[in-house]
């Protein structure tokens, strides 16, 4: 009897752990966002218009060239930028939302997507040169150049969460 009630009692204090663990900590089927990332989702679609959601953390804009990225807990880090892309984070050390392009030419605006003074870490992984922009000063600076295939953790403390838009000059 004693044996049954150490191993009762054993699972009720397996079960309470488990009841105790935050919502970000249990696990979530692959194909549902988290309540938390559903919301951040919901937020970005109704104050960002023209995007769609594509799984349970990314939304995409402009069928694809377009895409932020939630991370899946808070103090995540977002996966790396893939090949062929240049990414924007809102998060130091390429933490926090993702913002990723896929597409080359012409000026792009960050504020269209809910990023304009938010970003702190960049990765280029494409042949493109990406200069960035502050246009909250009148003339607006120039922030920052992302050479081909660069990246930086931390953008420079009179750049941090400055940028706005950025214009992409495309490489051979």
């Amino acid at each position: 009897m004693g044996t049954k009630t150490a191993g009762s009692g054993l699972a009720v204090v397996a079960g309470l752990v488990l009841c105790a663990l935050p919502a970000h900590a249990q696990e979530m089927p692959g194909d549902q966002a988290s309540p938390g990332v559903q919301a951040q989702i919901n937020d970005q679609l109704a104050d960002f218009p023209g995007g769609v959601q594509i799984n349970a953390n990314e939304v995409s804009y402009q069928d694809g060239k377009v895409i932020i990225t939630f991370p899946s807990s808070a103090g995540a880090a977002a996966p790396t930028c893939a090949s062929n892309a240049y990414c924007f984070y809102d998060g130091a050390n390429f933490g926090g939302r993702k913002l990723t392009f896929r597409d080359c030419g012409g000026n792009q605006s960050l504020t269209d997507y809910g990023f304009g003074n938010k970003t702190s870490s960049w990765e280029n992984r494409t042949k493109h040169t990406v200069e960035v922009y502050d246009k909250d000063v009148a003339p607006f600076r120039t922030l920052w150049r992302e050479a081909p295939n660069s990246a930086s953790s931390r953008v420079a403390d009179d750049t941090y969460n400055k940028a706005d838009f950025f214009h992409t000059y495309c490489g051979a």
